[in-house]
């Protein structure tokens, strides 16, 4: 059994040259690259019970023999595979059964019915050279070179990866080395294996959407290993929903890649604020950069999706707001044409390399002090709800810009409170949160109606049709008793959040 840990990352095969010749192949290689061809049989039920149970199963021929390989399907996030695995010589390019006696192993092979049910999937074809490197604190990693095709059903794809496995050593090791790489070299970051793209294919299934998950904390932790938790869960939820928005026109995507930003940022604001470090501001910076491309797809999104429809009936076959609804179409299509030219850069996949370099080094450390979490909690928790409280007024009389500071300030409260919620009695969190989150809520559909003057004032543009204007006043007239009743359905929810006492006190 061997704890497999590996970065993958697609390069193209014009720049495979580059590899062998970069200065930190050349310097740290440990002796001569070897060579050889890898053709890769996967196995499962035609029902694919291995794969609902979390259990690859492949047969590689190589070098004249097979190796029957059996892995856990572990934690994959940002590139980086983590997974139990089990090699076994074989007699044949078939499964034998008789080599798995791991009692984890077995109980997904329980009987001779289901071994013989086992049939080949997909299989992948593939030329590999590999390079061991040995750094001077002991750190040990084999980069290999992949270029071939993966086979499911009648369908191709081309194979041209960079694989980073860790012999020994440090995991930030890897995402150092690929940041090294990607000087040189064009890289991306790849989160599905090869298994998992397989798979993919013989199913035919489209990426779907990924929500938050809270991370699982304790007040016993400690709070440079809470902040890394956080961190990783808010990445993966990013990453995880960057193919929706590549591969489907599910607009959800990009909103909760936004949310997984946002909910980013405000950690890396916590660790600011509370841990005292001050030396995240490149990655803030790229973060804001993303943000800032995301937001602008979301607020066309949300004019299509939710305003124009939600304007009453009559309106709805106005001449001019029909123009304007073609010309948002047009917009929408060209941001997310940006977005995925964007997701595909090299700047966006540094920015993910930098920040698990950053988690995995645990670079924001700048002495060997020890915080425990419940008081990094309550004091951040207790900084975000100080931040909220300064505009506490009637909301009716407030300025737009104030209601906008209020939402903001909501926004990163509640992110914080979700963060910290396992270490508070749940009732008290879950109720606060919830109101929290109803605040939250108006107060955005208060600031979409904003955007979406702005948005329908840059989409008239200087039509010389005077129905696109038309249209933008009567929809104003309409915004105006919307936002009225929004103030009003808010100001009894806010008062009832603001005379809360605060769970963690």
């Amino acid at each position: 059994m061997a704890n497999e840990i590996e970065l993958n990352l697609t390069i193209d095969k014009q720049y495979a040259s580059r590899l062998s010749k970069h200065p930190v192949i050349t310097n740290k290689s440990a002796s001569k690259p070897s060579s050889h061809k890898l053709t890769s049989i996967y196995f499962d039920s035609p029902d694919l019970k291995l794969m609902d149970t979390g259990v690859i199963l492949r047969v590689s021929h190589i070098s004249g023999g097979c190796v029957q390989t059996i892995q856990l399907s572990g934690i994959s996030c940002i590139g980086l595979h983590q997974r139990l695995e089990w090699h076994s010589p074989i007699a044949s390019d078939h499964p034998d059964f008789t080599k798995i006696v791991e009692p984890i192993l077995v109980k997904s092979f329980p009987n001779s019915k289901s071994r013989s049910s086992i049939i080949p999937i997909f299989k992948t074809e593939i030329h590999r050279t590999s390079w061991q490197l040995a750094f001077n604190n002991g750190d040990q990693v084999e980069v290999s070179f992949d270029l071939g095709r993966l086979i499911a059903n009648d369908k191709e794809e081309v194979i041209s990866e960079i694989k980073l496995k860790l012999k020994s050593g440090n995991v930030g090791r890897l995402f150092d080395l690929a940041l090294e790489l990607q000087d040189a070299i064009p890289l991306n970051v790849e989160n599905l294996s090869n298994a998992q793209r397989g798979y993919a294919y013989y199913c035919d299934n489209p990426p779907q959407v990924i929500k938050a998950q809270l991370p699982t904390l304790t007040k016993k932790m400690n709070a440079n290993i809470a902040f890394k938790e956080i961190v990783w869960e808010c990445i993966n939820q990013l990453q995880l929903n960057q193919n929706v928005v590549l591969h489907t026109s599910d607009i959800e995507g990009v909103h909760q890649m936004r949310i997984a930003l946002r909910r980013l940022r405000s950690a890396f604001s916590l660790l600011k604020l509370i841990l005292g470090h001050k030396k995240c501001g490149f990655i803030l910076s790229e973060l804001k950069w993303l943000s800032d491309i995301l937001g602008k797809a979301r607020d066309i999104d949300v004019l299509l999706t939710q305003t124009i429809p939600g304007i009453p009936a009559q309106f709805k076959h106005h001449q001019g707001l029909l123009t304007l609804q073609q010309l948002a179409l047009k917009r929408q299509i060209k941001i997310y044409d940006f977005i995925k030219q964007a997701l595909l850069s090299q700047r966006y996949n540094c920015l993910l390399l930098t920040i698990c370099s950053w988690l995995e080094n645990e670079k924001w450390k700048e002495t060997k002090k020890q915080y425990k979490l419940i008081t990094v909690a309550t004091r951040s928790l207790n900084k975000f709800h100080k931040q909220l409280l300064r505009h506490n007024e009637n909301l009716t009389d407030m300025p737009p810009e104030y209601r906008h500071a209020i939402r903001i300030a909501s926004k990163k409260l509640r992110y914080v409170a979700e963060f910290f919620t396992s270490l508070y009695p749940t009732k008290d969190c879950t109720k606060f949160i919830k109101i929290l989150a109803q605040v939250q809520e108006c107060l955005g559909q208060i600031n979409d109606i904003v955007v979406a003057e702005r948005l329908l004032d840059e989409l008239k543009g200087h039509q010389p049709d005077a129905q696109p204007e038309k249209a933008i006043q009567l929809f104003k007239q309409w915004n105006t008793s919307s936002t009225t009743h929004n103030i009003a359905k808010i100001n009894p929810i806010w008062k009832q959040l603001t005379s809360m006492k605060p769970f963690w006190l």
